[in-house]
């Protein structure tokens, strides 16, 4: 991966105390706060541009589209909704990536967008509201370990879980589904809102 890129993808993510305090200055309107929402969220623009299975010169352009569509989710995001910044920017960021890549790449681009689930390793808040067998689950399959991009086999992650194949789809299943109905809650909810100045 470009060096570039590879120091975006190590930008440490903020914690949710952190996260939210700069996200509540963002919303009045402060700049510094606003910056630093947006370089402390580049780590995901990196991630979903993988996803997409772009490489050189089209991943780059992918991701300056990405940052793009990340300032407007970071404009967007209200702190008091409930759902953390990853969540809610991971539509913004793929919609501006599709808007950006060029028609032989469409159909790639497409595949990627039918899953606009964030991976666990971009947002581990979407774990909280599942109970903790469907957590576990994601967790293996979709988790850090698995790398970017990547799924650990079921039959492994069944392995590991001391369950059956059909278990492990079962319970994915329904974990995901969850996931979708809190991603479509968080859509496009918060009013446009402008913090400081124009984008970096």
């Amino acid at each position: 991966m470009d060096p570039y890129l590879r120091r975006l993808a190590a930008i440490p993510p903020l914690g949710p105390v952190s996260e939210h305090e700069l996200a509540v200055r963002c919303w009045h309107g402060e700049a510094e706060a606003r910056d630093e929402l947006i370089t402390s969220s580049l780590r995901l623009v990196v991630l979903r541009a993988r996803l997409f299975g772009l490489h050189g010169s089209r991943l780059l352009d992918a991701v300056q589209a990405g940052t793009i569509g990340l300032i407007e989710a970071v404009d967007r995001f209200d702190p008091e909704r409930g759902c953390r910044l990853a969540t809610y920017a991971w539509w913004w960021i793929g919609r501006a990536m599709k808007q950006s890549i060029p028609a032989p790449d469409s159909a790639l681009c497409n595949d990627a967008m039918a899953d606009s689930r964030p991976p666990i390793e971009a947002d581990d808040d979407l774990l909280d509201g599942l109970t903790e067998d469907l957590a576990a689950v994601l967790r293996e399959r979709f988790g850090a370990g698995a790398g970017p991009g990547r799924s650990t086999p079921r039959v492994e992650v069944a392995r590991r879980l001391g369950l059956t194949v059909s278990q492990v789809r079962t319970r994915e299943a329904k974990a995901l589904a969850h996931i979708r109905e809190t991603l479509a809650k968080v859509g496009d909810r918060a009013p446009h809102q402008h913090c400081g100045a124009g984008p970096l």
